[in-house]
């Protein structure tokens, strides 16, 4: 942080020549710089590109809306002079952004039109990951004997953050969120099964009452953010499709809940937190069976329960639950500041020792260093 690298930065993005070729690079290194020992000094990237907490028009979780945002702003002026300068330079780079189906607000890639190539990262025939996808892999593919505690937590809160920032600015993201649920289900039933395995490291119940909320948020804002009224009925499916988990979770609580002991308050909050959950799975339960028997089905399908769900939402009661869209803002200190320390080093280290300067001559990078002030 001693010698400021924040205008060799900018003179990269400003060349359409370095741009291209480094564009996304520079803009990751100004966000890993950002962030590196904020809370220890003052940041001079930070300083320099004022960057506030709470930008009412951004989604906080897109830093590069963020940098974009306020580059804009700083360089204004200077572009009413000059209008072949820097502002032109940012606005390309954002209409190349446009060009790839980039959305700032919710900081995704949406797929493309046409195929994808293959790359080191992007398998054949697939696109690109949204964070949900990313989010729903490590779910499915993490629940092992030395579980990842603090990760799982992590992951939850990237979700709930994404689904508040939906719920805030009733964004409808075309996702096939029953992969989300099954996943989230999944979850819980592995909790369950390794209970006493996972307490004597962990406080699962923690991670239980975060599923569980996820769940709350969707039934209690998802009509706000859902792609269509048809997924909010495919959630209320999926709900009493898999009821008998979350009557395993209840009576796995409520034991604990009854209980003195370390597990009692935790346990409780998980109680009270299924209590929509369970008037759902109550309410609709007989009436799908009253339906079967009625018409003489021994299975109803997806379509027929679905019909009996569509017909009784009128009769459904549910409470308010406060502070569901309320979240805790992220903060790496103190446990993860070590590791983001150790992060921007190695990064710096590995970038020093693979650079190849073979798309800029060693001439004409010495040449546009030099005009750096």
């Amino acid at each position: 942080m001693i010698n400021s690298i924040f205008e060799a930065i900018l003179q990269i993005l400003s060349s359409p020549l370095s741009r291209r070729e480094h564009g996304y690079d520079a803009v990751v290194l100004l966000a890993l710089l950002v962030n590196y020992r904020k809370y220890e000094s003052v940041n001079p990237y930070i300083v320099k590109l004022s960057i506030v907490d709470d930008e009412p028009t951004l989604n906080p979780h897109c830093f590069v809306c963020l940098f974009v945002f306020r580059l804009f702003r700083q360089y204004k002026d200077k572009e009413e002079e000059h209008q072949s300068g820097f502002f032109s330079a940012i606005t390309n780079m954002v209409m190349s952004l446009k060009e790839h189906e980039y959305h700032p607000e919710m900081g995704l890639m949406t797929a493309p039109t046409s195929p994808v190539p293959t790359t080191p990262v992007t398998p054949l025939g697939t696109t690109p990951p949204s964070s949900d996808d990313l989010m729903v892999e490590f779910i499915v593919t993490h629940m092992m004997k030395e579980f990842p505690m603090d990760l799982y937590v992590r992951c939850i809160q990237i979700v709930h953050k994404l689904l508040c920032y939906q719920k805030k600015c009733r964004v409808r993201l075309h996702y096939t969120w029953r992969e989300l649920w099954s996943a989230l289900i999944n979850l819980l039933k592995f909790l369950m099964s390794n209970e006493t395995v996972l307490l004597a490291k962990h406080n699962i119940f923690i991670l239980a009452l975060m599923v569980v909320n996820l769940f709350n948020m969707f039934i209690t804002y998802g009509d706000t953010f859902l792609p269509t009224p048809s997924s909010y009925d495919e959630l209320y499916y999926e709900i009493i499709r898999m009821h008998q988990n979350f009557d395993n979770l209840y009576s796995m609580v409520l034991r604990l809940s009854t209980n003195a002991g370390q597990w009692k308050e935790p346990a409780s909050k998980v109680t009270h937190a299924l209590v929509n959950i369970r008037a759902i799975i109550n309410h609709f339960n007989p009436k799908i069976e009253s339906y079967a028997a009625v018409n003489h089905i021994s299975q109803l399908s997806e379509d027929q329960v679905l019909e009996v769900v569509r017909s009784n939402y009128d009769t459904l009661t549910l409470k308010l639950q406060d502070g569901l869209d309320q979240y805790e803002r992220y903060s790496e200190q103190h446990k993860e500041a070590a590791f983001f320390k150790e992060l921007v080093r190695s990064i710096s280290i590995n970038v020093r020792k693979n650079l190849a300067f073979n798309t800029l001559s060693q001439e004409l990078l010495l040449k546009e260093f030099s005009t750096i002030s």
